[in-house]
């Protein structure tokens, strides 16, 4: 709703013809898609607003505008500049890896919305509502209640074991991708990168044992290598996120804030192209069989 409504708050940037509108449209949605963010964070932990700094880099202002005085969250140990500089380019890495992954079903909303010419705001606000659906935008959120559900990295093999025998209510979160039928290349950079930034905060996540635990199991196991079942980016991020201080329900606001380049950016590719046409996906209609009457 929020971002919808800054059509209203900048009506000059919605001529659907004017390029120099476009490009004033995704800086100012890229822009206020960071500060929405932090004041999520901001509105439910009952804390006052804080306006962005010009001296600090689009990551850094995440995290100042979210905790503030360039400070990290409780639990953190760490509370110095430089562990403030690797937090901001951790969430830097998080946000170019997801920026953009081809037709995503946002994505194609976002399409979808701008071929009937609506204003960008309103197009980026339906690929918010299309991310909102835990099939998509909760992925990593599952992946820490998978994580939770294990509990210990003991548990694993028995895990490992009701995943391969389809016990009801065991599901494998964070392994296998639509595209990649291989490893998930942001996966791995993941994967390294959340166990230096840990390490450097003085977090101890025990969900971080579990995970690897389970990805060692995985790996070795005939059954997943098959099916090319490997981690994939959200088997990660989710357990980056908690450990830098974002909350798990905080998760596809993260996701959304990073995919709002490649949604823009998208939306202006399309609108830009010679002939717009709006998208008109062709049903067919089956019917029901021959019933007897």
């Amino acid at each position: 709703s929020v971002v919808g409504a800054m059509s209203a708050f900048f009506p000059v940037s919605l001529d659907p013809n004017d390029k120099e509108q476009h490009i004033t449209a995704a800086t100012r949605l890229i822009a206020k898609m960071n500060m929405i963010a932090a004041l999520i964070y901001r509105t439910d932990k009952n804390k006052s607003v804080i306006y962005p700094r010009q001296d600090l880099t689009y990551a850094e202002n995440f995290m100042y505008m979210t905790f503030g005085d360039c400070t990290l969250p409780p639990g953190v140990v760490n509370h110095d500049m430089e562990t403030f500089k690797l937090v901001a380019k951790a969430i830097d890495a998080f946000l170019i890896l997801h920026a953009d992954h081809e037709q995503n079903a946002s994505t194609s909303t976002v399409r979808i919305a701008g071929s009937s010419q609506a204003n960008p705001y309103a197009c980026v606000a339906a690929g918010v509502a299309s991310l909102w659906g835990p099939a998509h935008g909760g992925a990593n959120e599952a992946v820490i209640q998978m994580l939770e559900k294990i509990g210990r990295p003991e548990n694993v093999p028995q895990f490992v074991q009701d995943v391969k025998n389809k016990k009801d209510g065991v599901r494998l979160m964070g392994f296998g991708h639509r595209v990649y039928k291989n490893f998930d290349p942001r996966a791995k950079y993941f994967g390294e990168l959340v166990i230096d930034v840990l390490d450097k905060l003085g977090v101890e996540d025990p969900h971080l044992d579990v995970a690897r635990a389970l990805q060692e199991a995985a790996l070795n196991d005939p059954y997943f290598v098959e099916r090319k079942l490997y981690p994939n980016v959200d088997f990660w991020t989710g357990i980056m996120l908690r450990g830098i201080g974002i909350p798990t329900n905080m998760f596809t606001v993260m996701f959304a804030l990073a995919r709002t380049v490649g949604w823009i950016s998208q939306w202006k590719e399309m609108v830009e192209q010679p002939g717009l046409k709006i998208t008109r996906p062709r049903q067919i209609y089956i019917g029901q069989p021959i019933r007897s009457m």
